[in-house]
């Protein structure tokens, strides 16, 4: 069997054993977090991961962290079979991770809430450090914007953060550096993509890419539209560069004339075969359940393994982000209904 077919044969059997309605159902009627990581551990795919833990004794931090290193063991088994390109992609995955905990970095230096940091502490992915551009451990030890300056030197962050540096911290423009690390991603991934030239699977994935980059945009549009006083200009500008059903042009007049339910349609319209049925709670899950169908519908039939491969990513990171959004309904309190219309699935 070619490495390539065995990547998506492989891939797609893991994806076989994600969490199901019932694994959900039974996640959600627990009563605390020494239930829930009972039943991962004896009941689903996450035993490899938990096999070691006292389930009556874990702290929701280390049974967060730990279900987010089973990526990173899932990332491992699939390697063996992955190319250069693929890899290409896996090091903009550890990127992602790189960026969320800079991002959180800048947060609490921005506003010193010691929740900020032990959250910091909790996601921490130590387990991961092999695939990183430098010690994240350094981050918590960090209460300064020109000393995270500095820490980065030699990573391309660091360009993007003195950017932004300000004389006083609270001025910050934070929406705008959240966006031009976002940018760095999607200029990596395209980078990886080019080791395809111009064949029909290159092709193929930039425009997937760039749809994913458009339902960011259409997120921020709706969200700024709607909640905010954003000036067009501002919303234009926290735009990633890239478009797939929606011109630039198209773009620009729905921020200038439409209102956000509007945009709400524009976009059910543009993405009617992923959309269907998705019952509107918040922009940020309809997005979220659009780019599950779209990678769910791409897992199942495509044949582009590092398509197949980047998919399976997305999703196994939505099914861990489900995980513990259940962790932190069951642990407030929160109904099993309320909980359901969180899920991404």
């Amino acid at each position: 069997m070619s490495s390539d077919l065995a990547l998506t044969v492989k891939a797609r059997a893991m994806f076989g054993k994600r969490l199901k309605d019932d694994d959900y159902y039974q996640l959600m009627q627990k009563r605390d977090i020494g239930e829930i990581a009972a039943h991962l551990k004896n009941e689903t795919m996450f035993a490899e991961v938990l096999s070691g833990i006292n389930e009556r004794a874990i702290h929701r931090q280390h049974l967060e962290s730990l279900l987010r290193k089973d990526i990173y063991i899932r990332l491992k088994k699939l390697m063996r079979y992955s190319g250069e390109s693929d890899m290409s992609f896996i090091s903009t995955f550890s990127m992602k991770s790189e960026i969320t905990m800079i991002l959180s970095c800048v947060r609490y230096i921005m506003n010193p809430d010691e929740n900020i940091r032990d959250d910091m502490i909790a996601s921490m992915p130590l387990f991961s450090a092999k695939y990183f551009s430098f010690d994240v451990r350094h981050l918590v030890e960090i209460n300064d914007y020109g000393e995270l300056i500095q820490f980065l030197s030699e990573t391309p962050y660091r360009s993007i953060l003195a950017r932004y540096r300000h004389e006083k911290i609270e001025e910050l423009d934070y929406l705008s550096l959240e966006h031009d690390m976002e940018l760095l991603i999607f200029e990596k991934i395209f980078e990886a993509i080019g080791l395809y030239g111009k064949s029909e699977d290159g092709e193929k994935m930039k425009q997937i890419i760039c749809q994913r980059a458009e339902l960011m945009n259409l997120s921020i549009i709706y969200r700024l539209k709607k909640d905010f006083s954003t000036t067009a200009e501002k919303i234009e500008e926290l735009l990633l560069p890239y478009q797939m059903h929606f011109s630039k042009k198209q773009l620009h007049e729905m921020i200038e004339n439409s209102t956000s339910q509007e945009v709400l349609e524009a976009i059910r319209k543009k993405y009617r075969g992923y959309a269907k049925d998705i019952t509107f709670t918040s922009i940020e899950h309809f997005i979220q359940q659009i780019s599950y169908n779209m990678y769910h519908t791409f897992i199942e039939y495509e044949t582009e393994p590092t398509l197949v491969l980047m998919s399976y990513l997305y999703l196994s990171d939505m099914e861990i982000n489900n995980i513990i959004t259940i962790i932190e309904g069951v642990r407030y309190k929160v109904s099993p209904d309320r909980i359901a219309g969180l899920l991404i699935y």
